[in-house]
């Protein structure tokens, strides 16, 4: 079970969320802040595993938590899920360790997905922001580059030419989810297109796919 600190200053979309995770039988929602004051606070109870941070808390900022929360070392990870944040506020966010940015105009099942890849230990960046990736130090980048199994799922579907449709169909999940997982690969490789993404890990990730 997953739980979760819920941190938003919109009400209506910090209890849509939460009713949105309780349909997932693995995700639970232990507790919602709507301010930096009360999140803060909230770090001295680390009795959940991921916190859903929004960037804008009313006059302040979600960076205020974040420093917080790397003061304290705490374990659990912090998903960015924001309107947008500008090109430095995605850099400092990144280098203070947060585990992803999601933005809230995409679907459910993409949050769902960023959710499982930052609990599988990498980090989910929304593909607006890809570019960002060449600007990242190595490390960062190498990290970005390891592929799940679903990557290698998904990717073997891309191979052998397959629609999302029949991706989705194969792997039982939603084209929704295949999509997500998409964008993820492009984010990690750092391609815009299919056939990038086809060149691009056959040339660099042919080692890791085979494993």
């Amino acid at each position: 079970m997953t739980r979760i600190l819920h941190v938003d200053d919109h009400a209506l979309f910090r209890e849509s969320l939460s009713r949105l995770l309780a349909a997932e039988s693995d995700c639970r929602v232990v507790a919602q802040c709507s301010t930096v004051d009360e999140a803060v606070a909230r770090l001295d109870q680390p009795d959940f595993d991921l916190m859903l941070l929004d960037y804008e808390l009313g006059d302040r900022r979600g960076n205020e938590v974040v420093a917080a929360a790397r003061q304290r070392n705490l374990p659990a990870k912090i998903l960015i899920v924001t309107v947008g944040l500008t090109r430095t506020e995605i850099r400092q966010m990144l280098n203070a360790g947060v585990a992803g940015i999601f933005l809230k105009n995409n679907s459910p099942e993409q949050l769902m997905a960023a959710i499982k890849t930052v609990l599988n230990g990498e980090t989910w960046l929304d593909p607006k922001y890809q570019q960002l990736l060449s600007d990242l130090p190595s490390s960062e980048a190498s990290r970005r580059a390891r592929f799940t199994e679903r990557d290698r799922q998904v990717l073997r579907g891309v191979f052998e030419g397959l629609a999302n449709k029949e991706i989705a169909d194969r792997l039982r999940v939603s084209e929704s989810a295949i999509k997500a997982s998409l964008q993820q690969l492009f984010s990690k490789t750092g391609v815009r297109t299919r056939s990038q993404l086809v060149r691009v890990a056959l040339e660099h990730y042919r080692r890791e796919l085979l494993n």
